[in-house]
């Protein structure tokens, strides 16, 4: 995905709506450069949850400046394989959805999405690969009640949409009506 600066935080640029992506519409905080991806690289580790924390506040006020056609009633984060999550001892995505729900005043469903299995870290794959590693990686969770739910799908860094694709995928099967992504940067594919 290669936005404009206008485009960036509204999550429309022309190659997004040059595709059939399974989520509505996207917002972020900014380019992945410069202090925010310093930012974003630090937020990813447990020493620095305060500054994810942080950055899902900058996020919910976001989300707020540029509203969405529906309201999502419902906070999802982009999960982790429970092992992965186990070794680092934190999950941004988790962190972030937290904070900017209780900002937003939405609820949070942490378990409504499954991670399958441990994926390959996306920053070192290209574009194909990444939609490749993330195919099928992600289900609804047993007990999640997502019929009818507009979604607010939370991760700290957008490329490619591979992993909001696939995430919304499993959001949607699973009876959400429709599904948004919010993302701390955006960063084009530099392939």
């Amino acid at each position: 995905m290669t936005c404009s600066e206008v485009d960036l935080p509204r999550g429309d640029c022309s190659d997004c709506r040059g595709r059939k992506l399974f989520f509505s519409a996207a917002r972020t905080i900014g380019p992945y450069r410069d202090t925010l991806r310093q930012a974003v690289l630090k937020a990813k580790h447990e020493m620095h949850e305060a500054l994810a924390t942080a950055l899902g506040m900058r996020l919910a006020e976001a989300v707020q400046r540029a509203p969405l056609a529906v309201p999502p009633n419902l906070v999802v984060p982009v999960p982790m394989h429970w092992l992965k999550r186990w070794w680092r001892k934190t999950n941004p995505a988790e962190t972030i959805a937290l904070s900017l729900a209780k900002q937003l005043g939405l609820p949070v469903a942490c378990q409504a999405l499954v991670c399958r299995r441990i994926l390959r870290r996306q920053a070192t794959l290209t574009p194909a690969q990444r939609r490749e590693n993330v195919r099928g990686a992600f289900r609804a969770g047993r007990w999640s009640s997502l019929t009818g739910k507009y979604v607010l799908l939370v991760d700290d860094v957008m490329t490619t949409g591979a992993t909001a694709h696939e995430a919304s995928r499993a959001l949607l099967d699973a009876g959400a009506s429709a599904v948004y992504v919010a993302t701390l940067a955006r960063s084009s594919a530099d392939f």
